[in-house]
């Protein structure tokens, strides 16, 4: 039984702490997701300009028969529309395709901006990125005039570290309600979490259970969840969500199969040993990390690294990303 956990964000309203991610859902899959998600119990959707299927998450949502002040809905500005002129207008392009009058928080999706227009990956004649120079600080402050608006009741951040955000939070007149960041045991991130709970920032977690994005095997296959997730007579799923939850943050599982959907929701209190234990498979072990973008995010990579990877994912971007 799903305990239905929230936080409270720096606005007052609930963030529901298990919600459902639609990244990666292909157009037809991701309606009937997120309809069963719904019925399930969920009220929380997590969507994103960048994943292409807004419109099928709104007709999964209106098929669900939940009214929409139930639902929490998280849209995302993708890196195209960073320039101040082009944020109200991708606002109001996700609130069209979801078929709403507005979102409960809009996320800068990430601190790279690419060049303005409407290709979602602009590349140069050589298939590299086409970055474009507008500071995150820019871009937020752009943000911080929706909130006028009434189309979206809370504004934040995704794939920000602690430079970032204090670079942000010099010239921000509102704090980010929430980080978006990758977490799950294998990318657990304490300073990160450290300093957002200090300034009243809630981390939600992409990728809770790890995924395939490396080729690598995901932390959901960890010899030792799996382990403990038999040991509680629990799904390693279910425990990873859990764990996300009793840490203290918002988790994102994400499935187009209903018995995985449903089994994702059912939350529960992880004994504090097995806890611990999960505590311990830390290995700082990124799985999304664009590197091909030529942008450092996370300043781990370096410049140097950034650039050649931007130029050696040159021709094969010019096959890979048309759209």
């Amino acid at each position: 039984m799903a305990l239905n956990r929230t936080f409270t964000l720096n606005t007052s309203a609930k963030i529901p702490a298990v919600g459902f991610g639609t990244w990666q859902a292909a157009p037809r899959e991701v309606e009937r997701a997120v309809e069963v998600a719904l019925r399930t119990g969920y009220r929380h959707i997590d969507c994103a300009a960048i994943y292409r299927n807004e419109q099928e998450v709104g007709n999964g949502i209106k098929n669900s028969g939940v009214r929409r002040e139930e639902i929490f809905i998280t849209g995302k500005l993708w890196n195209t529309k960073h320039r101040p002129e082009d944020v109200e207008g991708a606002l109001d392009k996700t609130l069209a395709d979801l078929g709403v009058e507005y979102v409960d928080l809009y996320l800068m999706h990430w601190p790279c901006a690419f060049k303005s227009g409407n290709k979602f990956f602009p590349l140069d004649s050589n298939g590299v990125f086409e970055l474009d120079d507008v500071d995150a600080s820019v871009t937020w402050k752009a943000m911080e005039t929706l909130l006028k608006t009434g189309k979206t009741r809370a504004i934040g951040v995704s794939n920000f570290n602690i430079r970032r955000l204090e670079s942000l939070l010099a010239t921000a007149t509102v704090i980010p309600a929430v980080n978006q960041i990758e977490i799950h045991p294998y990318l657990q991130q304490p300073s990160l979490f450290s300093f957002c709970k200090q300034h009243g920032i809630v981390l939600t977690a992409y990728s809770p259970l790890g995924n395939n994005q490396t080729g690598e095997p995901r932390t959901v296959d960890d010899g030792k969840v799996h382990e403990i997730a038999k040991k509680l007579g629990k799904d390693p799923g279910q425990l990873l969500v859990s764990w996300g939850v009793q840490r203290g943050h918002v988790v994102l599982p994400k499935s187009v199969t209903p018995s995985r959907i449903e089994s994702n929701f059912q939350d529960f209190v992880i004994p504090e040993e097995e806890m611990q234990e999960l505590y311990a498979l830390e290995r700082h072990k990124r799985f999304n990390f664009p590197a091909r973008w030529g942008f450092d995010i996370f300043d781990e990579a370096g410049e140097e690294f950034v650039r050649k990877a931007a130029l050696d994912a040159g021709e094969e971007n010019k096959t890979k990303f048309t759209v």
